[in-house]
């Protein structure tokens, strides 16, 4: 319960700093918004209309009173209005938030799925080898097929992901015609971002958990297990992935989250109807309300799934408790 009340407060004093900064980051852009609204409607910006625009929106109010302010509404769901259309920024958030969701969630999918499937199919053969474990540690770097999975890995996580989702729309969706380019008007318009958003975490992922199994088969009770005749599927999926369990959540949770603060570039790719692709129109359009709000639901996002990911770490592994 220590451990559980003490990362509940370490987050939610997170959650405050980072209400700070993007609060802060927002406000104190170059340009007045008031004008920018003014001059959107098709009106001369002048001192009293400004003035006015800036005293009906609290601009002319201090900084601190300013976010106090904000941070109220926040708290109670409300995050303000926008700039452009005087729509309730949350009403937008929330219509837009499930299409995101359901694209980090089917690229989490992509990411974990092709790290685990790899990974243990590569640990099930170095158990299943006849040779000791601790030489299959050694050379399995020096194997076609080890070299071969290596150089993929580091390959696709060293390729930005817009790159991804242009070879793939161009091969995939305009060469085989198998897939759509974009948009969300049919169930299968998923798979491309999802697979360009999800590859680089897989390939992160793959690389991490492939070496922590082959460490973990080479220790001497995983051998000794071995050597007692217990299948390779009990000794991969009973001790060797128990062992490597720690470092593959951690890695997982921090590969999420990243997926959730990289979605708005495959949302722009794709013309995925997200949060991301709301946050570029809101930027070119400078309406700081829905900016703000973008920033602090990812933000939020992410710090929750690194909050959930010490969680699972802390079940996995009691010592992270007593830490």
């Amino acid at each position: 319960m220590g451990f559980l009340l003490r990362r509940a407060l370490e987050t939610l004093l997170v959650l405050l700093v980072l209400s700070v900064l993007v609060f802060l980051l927002t406000s104190l852009a170059p340009g007045d918004p008031a004008e920018e609204i003014l001059r959107r409607g098709g009106i001369q910006p002048t001192a009293a209309s400004v003035a006015g625009l800036r005293a009906e929106l609290g601009l002319d109010q201090p900084l601190p009173v300013r976010y106090l302010r904000w941070l109220s509404g926040v708290v109670q769901g409300d995050l303000g209005r926008s700039y452009v259309d005087r729509s309730p920024v949350t009403d937008e958030i929330v219509s837009r938030l499930p299409a995101t969701l359901r694209l980090a969630g089917a690229a989490a999918l992509v990411a974990v799925g092709l790290a685990l499937i790899a990974s243990v199919r590569a640990a099930f053969r170095q158990a299943t080898s006849p040779r000791a474990a601790s030489q299959q540690a050694a050379s399995r770097r020096h194997r076609p097929g080890g070299r071969a999975v290596a150089v993929v890995a580091v390959a696709v996580a060293s390729v930005p992901p817009y790159i991804v989702g242009i070879f793939l729309i161009t091969v995939v969706a305009v060469g085989l015609r198998a897939l759509p380019t974009g948009g969300d008007g049919s169930p299968d318009a998923v798979v491309l971002p999802a697979l360009t958003l999800g590859l680089a975490g897989a390939a992160t992922l793959l690389r991490l958990l492939r070496a922590d199994l082959a460490q973990a088969l080479a220790l001497p009770f995983v051998k000794l297990a071995t050597a007692k005749g217990f299948s390779a599927r009990r000794t991969v999926t009973v001790h060797a992935l128990r062992l490597a369990a720690p470092n593959a959540i951690a890695a997982a949770g921090a590969v999420l989250a990243d997926l959730v603060a990289g979605v708005v570039v495959v949302e722009t790719l794709f013309s995925w109807p997200g949060v991301g692709q709301l946050a570029i129109s809101a930027i070119r359009q400078r309406d700081l309300p829905v900016v703000q709000a973008y920033v602090l639901v990812v933000g939020a996002m992410t710090v929750l799934l690194l909050a959930l990911a010490d969680l699972c770490l802390a079940a996995a592994d009691p010592r992270m408790r007593r830490r």
